[in-house]
Formats: C-alpha cells, structure tokens, sequence
C-alpha cells in the first residue's frame, strides 16, 4: 500500500490509483488538514481516499500522526474534500483582511479591533491564531502563503472541470498571488499585510 499525502489535484490521485493498481499496489490520498503546530502535537486531521479496505488497515498509522481520519469515498475523495476544506481557508483570510481593514480605514484602534475580533464566535479555529500574530506583524509560516497559492490554483482548475461557480475564491486569489509574488516565504495570513498596503493603513510596518 502507498499512502498519498500531497495535496495534488484529484485527478492526479485518481491517475496514481491507476498506476497502483496496474501493479498490485493499493494507493490512498489522504492529505492532512493542518499547519505544523497541529502536525508537531499530533493532531492532524486525515482525509482519505481509496479503497475502504485500505482505509480499514491503516487506521493505525493515521492514529499515530492524526487526531481524525475520515474515509471519504474512492481515490480522488481525499483532496478533493481537501481543496473543499482549503477553500474556507483561503477565502476566509482574505474575508479577514478586508474586514481588519473596514475596521482601521473607519478609525478604530488596531490593537483593540485584532484583539475583540478574536473574541467574537466568527473566526474559525484555524484562523484564532493569526490574528495574534498579525498584532505584531507576524507573518513567519505555519502555512507558506506559496502553499495556499498553490491550492487556490488547484481550487479553480477543479472547479472549471467539474463547472462549479466560484466567484468569491476566484477574486480572492488575485490577492493571495500578489502577496506570493512578493513575500513567497510569508504565512498565507499575510494578505491581512497587503490589504493594509492597498489601504494605505500599513506606514507603521514598512515592508522589504
């Protein structure tokens, strides 16, 4: 059996599965949804592509390394319920951004807006944390920014095969890509930063 973690197309994984299966090797996608604090302790969450068989046998590596694990259909199910999860991800910063910015160009206090805004039932889990970090302009990776390119790219091509709208990731990408373009190295958070270029609110932390 291989285990396939990469978040790659679901096609990609599909044409995997074929290879395995031309040589008696079971193949399963199973990319992770989590940055690597969550790898560090332990708690990822694993999903999963393939044959339920192979799901079944092996529950115990996806227990050591994940907190969950879902089985979600044939090869090609776990990224694509990837790219879905990667989706919210995505989007859901860039809506951040533009929110944090709302808020400062109308003329509340930075510190004040970061900090209530993290308090508020709004923000996802995945998203808590970097507000605190974007408090000190930190935007060192958990999640490359290049990373999230990469699966905006992945989102949309899907998207187009299988001829599902995406009006709000397709204008949230141009964002992301600019910020990648820039600071290839930066968390994917960092659009808050370059938002706050855009809006001319960012003259206390000057970019390199």
């Amino acid at each position: 059996m291989i285990i396939e973690m990469s978040t790659v197309s679901p096609e990609t994984s599909r044409e995997l599965s074929r290879l395995g299966s031309a040589r008696g090797v079971s193949v399963m996608d199973a990319p992770v949804s989590g940055s690597t604090p969550a790898a560090e302790q332990g708690s990822l969450t694993l999903l999963c592509g393939g044959e339920e068989d192979s799901f079944t046998t092996a529950k115990a590596i996806f227990a050591a390394i994940g907190r969950q694990y879902f089985y979600l259909g044939p090869s090609g199910s776990g990224n694509t319920m990837k790219l879905v999860v990667n989706t919210l991800l995505g989007v859901g910063m860039q809506a951040i951004a533009e929110a944090i910015v709302l808020g400062e160009k109308a003329g509340l206090d930075r510190q004040r807006l970061l900090d209530v805004l993290s308090k508020t039932a709004v923000i996802a889990p995945a998203h808590l944390g970097k507000l605190t970090k974007a408090l000190e302009h930190d935007y060192r990776p958990e999640f490359a920014v290049g990373l999230m390119n990469k699966d905006f790219h992945l989102i949309l091509e899907t998207a187009a095969t299988v001829r599902a709208p995406m009006p709000t990731a397709a204008a949230a990408f141009p964002i992301n890509a600019a910020e990648f373009a820039e600071h290839p190295d930066y968390d994917f958070s960092a659009v808050i930063d370059r938002m706050e270029d855009l809006a001319n609110v960012n003259s206390a932390n000057p970019r390199s």
